[in-house]
Formats: structure tokens, sequence, C-alpha cells
């Protein structure tokens, strides 16, 4: 029966590691400090993309994320394989779960060679983008923006069933509750209420700050509840309004820009 011992370990773009012949590892959480896509490499193939913002290094009280638990898609590195993280020069990556001690004999357990075979299509990852209104635009009143669009492929499924974000810049005073609000639409339905008589439209962005921390916003809201699936060939919106009741302007010379962050689950079928 194999030994288990922690792993806790920072890996560095541009070094190759290669596992031991009785010994492998089950990553748990991992975390970064890239600017851009970061990834574990195992055995030749990618994992997936993560980024400091949404996956960092730690969790502090200026970012409450910290790294990111994996849960049933763990990544396995086998005793023997090499690998590495592919990213930004300089990023680093944490790794955290345990190390597998073969005793002599053995062979890796089954059920973790299953998980390592799936890996490279079934996993989390981010998904982030930006709108700008544009330098001194003013946000009218019920004014809708386009953030995000995401139509996967026939064989890609997507899943949020976690963080979401949404970091807006650059207003002409501190971002209050009540003004601006997010909203999910499927195949062009919206997952909300259609009228404002119940109260405003979409998710108030105020209670899913980026980064939550502890002088915005300490307790996290998920998806987790009420997950959003993205299956092959239909295409989920994201979008911001304005339900502040009046124009919201930018400070002087600068636009105002709205950021959606999530974290998904990935699968591709076949």
């Amino acid at each position: 029966m194999p030994l288990y011992y922690k792993l806790a370990k920072t890996l560095k773009v541009g070094t190759t590691y290669e596992a031991p012949k009785d010994i492998g590892y089950i990553v748990r959480r991992i975390g970064t400090d890239g600017s851009t896509d970061t990834k574990l490499v195992i055995d030749g193939k990618p994992t997936g993309p993560i980024i400091a913002d949404i996956a960092p290094l730690h969790k502090t009280s200026s970012n409450l994320l910290g790294p990111l638990d994996l849960g049933e898609k763990y990544y396995v590195i086998p005793p023997e394989r090499k690998f590495w993280v592919e990213g930004p020069s300089g990023a680093k990556m944490r790794i955290e779960g345990k190390i597998v001690k073969l005793m002599p004999g053995e062979t890796f357990p089954a059920d973790l060679l299953d998980r390592f075979s799936k890996q490279f299509k079934d996993y989390i990852t981010y998904i982030k983008q930006s709108y700008s209104l544009g330098t001194n635009v003013t946000w009218s009143a019920n004014q809708e923006i386009e953030i995000y669009t995401l139509t996967p492929r026939t064989i890609e499924e997507y899943l949020l069933d976690s963080y979401i974000g949404v970091k807006v810049e650059n207003l002409s005073s501190a971002l209050e509750e009540g003004q601006i609000a997010l909203r999910f639409y499927y195949d062009g339905v919206p997952l909300d209420h259609l009228t404002s008589d119940p109260g405003h439209l979409g998710i108030d962005v105020k209670y899913i700050p980026y980064p939550p921390s502890d002088t915005e916003e300490e307790e996290i809201i998920t998806l987790a509840e009420f997950p959003i699936k993205v299956l092959g060939d239909h295409t989920l919106k994201v979008t911001a309004i304005n339900v502040s009741g009046g124009d919201l302007s930018p400070a002087t010379d600068t636009s105002i820009t709205v950021t959606f962050y999530a974290l998904v689950k990935y699968l591709m079928k076949g």
C-alpha cells in the first residue's frame, strides 16, 4: 500500500522537473504570480490555464481567493514523468497536495492513472474580459453593455459554478450598492427577471467585487447553488447594466472600465 506525505512545492518557469520512479504527486491546490496564462504541463501536455488575479500564490487581506482548490479536478503526476510550468518569464507556481510513495513492487494506483488520462480535457480554468466605454464617456441610466460572450465548440462544455467577480474602474466617485448589476443570458434569454418591478435587474456588482478583500467584501458569493452550464454550440453572454437611476460619469480624462472574472470547469468530450 502506498505511503502518503504532504506536497507543498514552488515550481518556476524555465525549469523541468521529473518525478522519481517510485514517487508520484496528487496536486489539489495551485496558485501563481503569473500575470498572464500560466499552466502546469505534465508529460508534455498542458493543464488548465490560471492567472494570479484568480488563483494567487497566497491568500491575503487584499485578495481572499487564495490558491485555487481543484476539488475533483485535481492533477496527477505519475512516477517518471516530466513536468514544468509554462507562463510568463520569471513566474512561479505553487502546488499543494499529496506525495504518493510506492513500496517495492507496487504499481501506481489505477484511480490516479485514470484521472491522469482525463485531466488534460477536464479541468478548472478561468474566463476574464473587460469593456471600456471610452474616454470621458458617460454611462447612461439603464444602458446595458456586453462584457463577455462564450460559444463553446460542439465537443466542449463550460460550467460556471464557483467564483464570479467584477471590477469597476474610473468612476468619478466610489461605487455604491444599487448602481451597477451583472446579467447573464443563455442563447439570448436572460437568467433573471425581465423587468425592474421586483427590484433592479441582475446581480449587484458591489456584492461580487474583484478581488474580494477585507476592505471590500469578505463573504465570497459564488454560483455553486445555481450553476450555469454552457453546452457546445450554445451562447453565454455577460452584460453590465447601469441600474442607478441616473448617469454615471468617469473621472476626468478616463474611461469607465468593467472587468468580469469567473472560475469555470472545462470539459472536452470524446
